[in-house]
């Protein structure tokens, strides 16, 4: 069966239109995630803190920042999540690296561990509850953050230099005696000052 001649060009152009939904289609669904690699910038970071205020990586520009995504759910069990473990090395670093403008940013990560998303009013009592410093802000999220940082479990620490380069990435529990090497290499201090 031939199309009459005057028909063809139509049939033509529905059939590349498809071919570009499809092709469109297909793209779309497989966007690759931003991967959150070291040496290249961070991606972006903003939000409400729990306490008030708000906390961004732009604003931080020119300080050493310790981005870490934990779960607050976490129990404190042997065989548990690390997060409860990783939170006090948190609170020690601000405590020893404040005053060279180190700045400590938690991001909750319960959902991602499997737990349920705790509510404001839940965060706001985590930070009571493990006594942590205002200086320390904790961001809820709602799974954006993560995968904009590539983080696939808690805890996942970054360390971001002052010029917004991450220059470390930890994928689970990170002893003190590194994290504290890593800062004072950023910070420009000898490893014993």
């Amino acid at each position: 069966m031939r199309l009459p001649d005057h028909k063809f060009p139509l049939v033509l152009v529905a059939v590349a239109a498809s071919i570009v939904t499809v092709a469109l289609a297909f793209t779309v669904g497989n966007e690759e995630q931003p991967q959150a690699e070291v040496g290249a910038p961070a991606p972006a970071l903003a939000g409400s803190a729990i306490r008030g205020g708000e906390v961004s990586l732009e604003l931080l520009r020119g300080h050493v920042v310790l981005l870490s995504f934990l779960n607050s759910r976490a129990e404190a069990t042997p065989d548990g999540d690390s997060s409860r473990a990783q939170m006090v090395f948190l609170r020690s670093m601000q405590a020893q690296h404040a005053r060279f403008g180190l700045r400590v940013i938690v991001v909750d990560a319960a959902e991602l561990a499997g737990a349920e998303r705790p509510s404001r009013n839940e965060l706001v009592n985590y930070t009571y509850d493990w006594n942590l410093d205002p200086a320390i802000t904790v961001l809820a999220d709602d799974g954006t953050l993560a995968r904009r940082f590539a983080v696939e479990q808690a805890p996942t620490t970054f360390l971001i230099g002052p010029e917004r380069v991450m220059h470390e990435r930890w994928d689970g529990f990170v002893p003190v005696a590194q994290l504290d090497l890593a800062i004072r290499l950023l910070e420009g201090r000898s490893p014993t000052d």
